[in-house]
């Protein structure tokens, strides 16, 4: 018996190790439309694009002087609601510096997404970028859809909530 033991535990250990999956890096605190959460640098949100479990992340990069931001709002906000079954996670993360727009911010959310956690950037150190995204331009909008190490960019807006389907399809099939 005593080789048995030998022999199982060591074989256990070497099986858990090889399930053990990545863990996550916390969540950073994401805020509502009606009270976004500001943070002035990236590296207090980079955990968001660096989750490994099975919730599939869909974060959007915009501003309230981006009219194909703005349109694509309810779309988003569509899909949080839709979706409600499924492991997904919509987050905006609104990248104006402007006291005059950071202040309109929660009104409009109010309106035009009220389901999804919103984060206010004001880093305008935009080298942080190229961790999210290889050839970030700054464009917006641009949406990262991910799971795990699956990951897609959508440097574009979504003109359709067929569009935002056919996004995230890929991901939640898998």
């Amino acid at each position: 018996t005593m080789i048995k033991f030998t022999i199982l535990i060591p074989l256990a250990l070497l099986i858990l190790m090889g399930c053990k999956t990545e863990p996550s890096a916390p969540l950073p605190l994401l805020g509502t439309a009606k009270d976004p959460v500001t943070y002035d640098k990236f590296e207090d949100v980079a955990s968001l694009f660096h989750q490994q479990s099975d919730t599939t992340y869909v974060i959007n990069f915009w501003a309230t002087w981006c009219k194909p931001c703005r349109e694509e709002l309810p779309l988003l906000n569509q899909l949080a609601l839709e979706e409600k079954s499924e492991k997904l996670k919509v987050v905006l993360i609104s990248l104006d510096t402007e006291d005059s727009a950071i202040k309109r911010i929660p009104a409009f959310l109010t309106k035009a997404a009220p389901n999804l956690a919103s984060i206010i950037l004001t880093d305008e150190d935009q080298a942080w970028g190229k961790t999210v995204d290889r050839v970030w331009s700054a464009s917006l909008p641009t949406t990262i859809i991910y799971r795990k190490d699956l990951r897609y960019v959508y440097r574009r807006g979504f003109n359709t909530y067929l569009e935002v389907q056919a996004a995230l399809k890929p991901l939640l099939e898998q």
